[in-house]
């Protein structure tokens, strides 16, 4: 019979590597020592050098510092860039370090797209975000139509969705940008003053997440805020070199074009509020995104369009964070990406990878596989 070693057994890890895989999550001796279940004493005498954790607790520390097992055993520490994500916040959110789901929620992002990238190569198939053609200007305005025309979206097709609830708009926008080769992944696990949405850089397959907790209308724009931020990444400038403001107005642009809006806004009728609701259905966005583009274009004055704000504010004030309810299959597609399902599924379908390697990925069971893939092909041409 093969040997199977005790989980008491001291597992010899470098003391210097523990207590880089704690830090690097950005957790606190007492916050780690929680997690992990063990005492703190025992983890900062293992993190000196001067005691061993078991076996298990050494698995326990890998689960949450998310890292192989293995790699807490290695000599030194190893050298690793900060992660590539730029979180875009609330006013008044807490700064730098981030906490702990934060570091998660980074890193299993990061692990999607190593893993979008190996099953690209075991298909044979190139990642088409390098390939798009994508032209870049300084100029928010040039910027969102040069983007927009990338994406595809019909002007048109867009004022006819007129979802209320904003789950259509934000779902055809989800499919435009994923086109590019974006991985758009949606995550309920932080409130609203933690996370509202980020980018990923990345070379080949760059991602964006969306916070669920958020108003779907408010995901699109938030989508299109973090593509603003990919796009300069793509042609070699930082993605943090521009304003909030910037990336505001480039969302603001792709979604609400300027001629267009100008067009509509004088046609509406009744009151200034009654114009904002008609336009934020029209083009798919919350009723306050409507109201500053009505205010950026100067369609009227500013004082006028606090008081829409207000009103607006006020109808919102009950609403607060959107809970994580809902379809099992509807929140695995959100939580994965339409593009990330499918790519498991080709690398299935051409048996490059098996059955438990794509129920590894996906983090659901075989025996759900037909249905999950029946919804997620619905969902791609709602």
């Amino acid at each position: 019979m093969p040997f199977a070693m005790p989980r008491s057994q001291p597992a010899l890890v470098p003391p210097d590597t523990l207590r880089w895989a704690r830090e690097s999550m950005g957790l606190s001796l007492d916050e780690a020592a929680r997690k992990v279940s063990v005492s703190v004493q025992k983890l900062e005498r293992a993190e000196r050098g001067e005691d061993h954790l078991t076996l298990r607790q050494a698995e326990n520390a890998a689960d949450v510092y998310r890292r192989p097992l293995a790699a807490l055993f290695v000599a030194s520490p190893p050298k690793e860039d900060p992660p590539e994500a730029q979180f875009r916040r609330l006013p008044g959110s807490p700064g730098l370090p981030w906490d702990y789901e934060m570091h998660t929620l980074a890193r299993r992002i990061r692990e999607r797209q190593d893993a979008a990238v190996e099953l690209y190569d075991f298909l044979d198939e190139e990642p088409p975000w390098p390939s798009v053609q994508i032209g870049h200007s300084d100029d928010s305005a040039e910027q969102a139509a040069l983007a927009r025309a990338a994406l595809g979206v019909d002007l048109d097709e867009q004022k006819a969705w007129r979802d209320r609830e904003g789950y259509v708009p934000l779902w055809a926008w989800i499919e435009a940008v994923e086109r590019l080769g974006v991985l758009v992944m949606q995550d309920g696990s932080m409130s609203l003053t933690q996370m509202r949405g980020f980018a990923a850089v990345h070379d080949s397959v760059p991602a964006v997440v969306v916070n669920t907790k958020d108003d779907p209308r408010s995901r699109a724009f938030t989508l299109l805020h973090e593509l603003g931020h990919l796009l300069r990444a793509r042609v070699g400038l930082d993605p943090t070199s521009v304003t909030e403001q910037w990336l505001e107005e480039f969302a603001g642009n792709v979604l609400m074009p300027r001629l267009s809006f100008v067009v509509d806004f004088r046609r509406a009728a009744g009151d200034l509020l009654q114009s904002v609701d008609d336009l934020a259905l029209r083009y798919g966005v919350t009723p306050k995104a409507a109201a500053i583009r009505v205010a950026r274009l100067r369609l009227a004055s500013q004082a006028t369009v606090d008081e829409v704000l207000d009103h607006i504010a006020e109808r919102a004030a009950d609403a607060g964070e959107r809970s994580q309810g809902g379809n099992y299959y509807f929140n695995t597609i959100g939580r994965l990406g339409p593009a990330f399902i499918d790519l498991v599924f080709s690398a299935l379908d051409t048996q490059v990878i098996s059955y438990p390697a794509a129920a590894g990925l996906l983090g659901v069971k075989v025996n759900n596989f037909a249905e999950l893939r029946e919804r997620a092909s619905q969902r791609s041409s709602a």
